[in-house]
């Protein structure tokens, strides 16, 4: 009884790895022959109009700018210690003072 539940379990096992390996194989030379494809082939323009960009803007950049704004608010508390202090209260540790079930 057991042997057979077990070859059942070991074919489906089988079917569920072989799909799996197909697609990632595919994945891959999906990947490989998108990569490998010159970028403009087949991109032509129908007008012959340019796109209205200076020339010096239509070289590819040579590197990466990234800029960060952090706004730091006066009294913000992060949602960790929100969900620390909530525990904290429901388990009767050190922290928040317990809720009624009314104040949420």
């Amino acid at each position: 009884m057991y042997r057979n539940q077990f070859t059942a379990w070991y074919r489906r096992m089988s079917v569920v790895y072989g799909i799996d390996t197909l697609s990632l194989v595919g994945s891959v030379l999906c990947l490989g022959w998108k990569m490998a494809k010159p970028s403009g082939i087949g991109v032509q323009q129908k007008d012959g109009s340019t796109s209205g960009v200076p020339s010096e803007l239509s070289e590819p950049p040579k590197g990466f700018y990234v800029e960060t704004i952090v706004t730091y608010k006066e009294n913000f508390v992060p949602i960790t210690e929100k969900i620390l202090n909530n525990w904290k209260s429901w388990t009767g540790g050190p922290g928040a003072e317990p809720r009624l079930a009314a104040e949420f």
